[in-house]
């Protein structure tokens, strides 16, 4: 089926829920996809105290203050995947499995993801033990054995979120243990056994995870675990739009002060945007920012199109 709307925001983080909340507003009609948890990277932060107006909230809290939000307003998300984007003259059309949305105009919003190990296996165990989000399947892991692996903040703040649901966290890192304020957050609770200094060398099991090796020089270890969340590092999430010729520099996407990236009726907000500062407050600025712009590009196709 084909679906006719203005506007398509792909990503329900920060930034793309605050561009709807300004475009809910507008007589302009939108739809607001998200494949994961709503609120994004959100979900995973303990506390929040840099953000205007709140003095200590967590990503949770804030997420569900955003998301009560927009159903005040009458927006609701759609959970459907997009797999596919193409530019067809001044429209675009979003494929998922089942519809093709048809739209003028994009507002990515789609964030960050983890970056896969390349380990044999590894895609045959995903949703067989492994996965990329402790916040989205951490019920999975409720009262078991897990693994963690990983040494940016995302990695601490899931291994913080998932201490309370798990009978035992093996926490394991490439680097040295650096005493962080999360470090010293995560060892203090009796179930975490941190590793330092090592790798996952490999996945094994059949037909489901079984256990993890990790490699340290020719040391080994290998754990019995019934699943793993190797969340080494963040990269853009940028697979969707190669495709139509976006300028990308270092994959993340380029855009102007408002937000508009190097094709007409795109625009880029969030982590997935090149700016210096990736803050809560800041995407929620690119997602007023982009909405608004949005706004004045659907007004220049009217008067174009009444022009001729």
């Amino acid at each position: 089926m084909t679906i006719k709307k203005d506007i398509a925001i792909i990503g329900t983080g920060v930034a793309g829920m605050s561009a709807a909340i300004y475009l809910a507003r507008t007589k302009y009609t939108f739809e607001i996809f998200e494949k994961s948890a709503i609120g994004g990277k959100l979900n995973i932060i303990n506390k929040i105290e840099n953000y205007p107006g709140v003095k200590d909230i967590s990503g949770f809290d804030l997420a569900m203050d955003f998301i009560n939000q927009l159903k005040s307003l009458d927006v609701s998300v759609n959970n459907t995947e997009i797999l596919k984007i193409e530019k067809d003259n001044n429209l675009f059309k979003l494929y998922s499995k089942k519809d093709t949305y048809v739209v003028k105009a994009v507002i990515i919003a789609t964030g960050m993801q983890i970056k896969k190990l390349g380990l044999a296996n590894e895609e045959s165990f995903i949703g067989k033990g492994i996965s990329y989000c402790a916040t989205c399947d951490g019920f999975f892991a409720k009262d078991k054995t897990v693994l963690l692996y990983g040494n940016e903040d995302r990695a601490y703040l899931e291994a913080l979120f998932l201490v309370g649901l798990v009978k035992k966290l093996y926490f394991v890192h490439d680097n040295n243990c650096e005493i962080t304020d999360n470090f010293e957050k995560l060892i203090k609770y009796p179930n975490v056994i941190e590793i330092c200094g090592y790798k996952i060398s490999a996945y094994n099991g059949v037909g489901h995870l079984e256990s993890v090796t990790i490699k340290k020089s020719q040391k080994e270890k290998t754990f019995e675990v019934s699943m793993v969340f190797p969340l080494s590092k963040e990269i853009p999430n940028n697979y969707l739009f190669s495709g139509i010729g976006l300028n990308n520099k270092d994959k993340f996407i380029s855009t102007d002060e408002d937000c508009k990236t190097s094709i007409d009726g795109v625009y880029a907000i969030g982590d997935i945007r090149k700016k210096k500062l990736k803050q809560v407050v800041t995407a929620a600025s690119d997602g007023a920012i982009a909405a608004t712009a949005v706004i004045k590009y659907l007004l220049s196709l009217k008067k174009d199109e009444q022009d001729k």
